[in-house]
């Protein structure tokens, strides 16, 4: 089947159970009142995430270190792309006044672990434990803590639009149904992921393009569908806080997939091993999620265009940051 076929059938499936993730994960903030922000930053975000882990555990084992650390900085970019989209697009209230505050901690959060990703690239080899990198180790660390405290400030959501709705029925019955739809739709995202990146990769190797750019523009994207889906819905659904807290909980577990791309490789640091023309990614990763924390922060309903552009300034950051990329990585 000629690869731009499989890319779309590929990337309809994706979409599709995107759909259904944000539904179920929606249902279980509601019916075990752990809020959509926490729902949103580690179980929708740790499963709109599936296709980096199977697309880039892949590329590693195939030496293709530039390709699978570009993914994840790539689809760090592309989620904050899809949230300036997404804001834009809301036309009916300004998106992030609607988002529960406290999702500026996943946001921070986010932000802390790339530049720690980043920094194990300049640095190069380094301190490790059994074989794993100084920055890897670091990133599980904070991950860990800092999904810790997000978890013990998940009560601060407040009552607005975006705020958990009112705890429904906490049955096993009534969790079952959601449960057993979330976990199919992850599923389905798993097995479809590696044939829409192989279809991608298929289509930009006729273009000739170096593997860490690839990975920053064409992979992440394609990777990051699964999250544009996630937002799509949740927004239809009024749930801004479970779409927010998807994205930027996406890119704090992107950082994550590093670890376990480390153990995978286990022939050195695998962050050393990539370009150092990925850490761009990395910074306008950085750049755009403090656009997003700004934009978050800042509860004014209506604002004036040129001195706060939001989500506009986003998605300026984003191209500016692949052109950069592009440069540097030698294209």
């Amino acid at each position: 089947m000629p690869p731009e076929l499989v890319f779309l059938a590929t990337a309809a499936a994706v979409i599709i159970a995107g759909a259904r993730l944000a539904h179920d994960g929606g249902t279980i903030a509601d019916r075990t009142g752990l809020g959509q922000g926490w729902v949103g930053a580690i179980l929708v975000a740790s499963a709109t995430s599936l296709p980096e882990i199977a697309t880039d555990v892949a590329a590693v084992r195939d030496g293709e270190r530039s390709l699978a650390i570009g993914d994840l900085f790539g689809s760090s970019m592309a989620n904050m792309l899809i949230l300036g989209v997404a804001d834009l697009l809301t036309r009916r209230t300004h998106l992030m006044t609607q988002v529960a505050v406290s999702q500026a901690t996943v946001g921070v959060l986010a932000m802390a672990l790339t530049a720690v990703a980043a920094a194990g690239v300049l640095a190069g080899e380094g301190l490790g434990v059994l074989g794993v990198g100084w920055a890897p180790l670091t990133i599980g660390v904070g991950y860990v803590l800092g999904m810790r405290l997000i978890y013990v400030n998940r009560g601060s959501e407040g009552s607005g639009a975006g705020a958990t709705r009112s705890r429904g029925d906490t049955s096993s019955a009534g969790l079952r149904r959601p449960v057993i739809g979330f976990v199919v739709a992850a599923a389905a995202i798993l097995i479809v992921a590696p044939y829409l990146a192989r279809s991608a990769a298929e289509l930009a190797e006729q273009w000739g393009i170096s593997s860490g750019f690839f990975g920053v523009v064409f992979l992440a994207a394609a990777t990051s569908l699964p999250e544009a889906a996630v937002v799509g819905a949740a927004i239809k659904g009024g749930a801004y806080t479970l779409a927010v807290g998807n994205l930027l909980g996406s890119n704090c577990f992107n950082m994550l997939v590093v670890l376990l791309l480390d153990v995978v490789d286990g022939a050195g640091s695998v962050l050393a091993q990539a370009e150092a023309g990925v850490v761009l990614g990395a910074v306008f990763a950085i750049v755009m999620i403090g656009q997003v924390l700004l934009d978050l922060l800042n509860r004014a309903e209506h604002h004036v265009w040129y001195i706060e552009p939001g989500p506009g300034l986003i998605v300026l950051t984003y191209a500016a940051g692949l052109f950069l990329t592009y440069r540097a990585t030698d294209v």
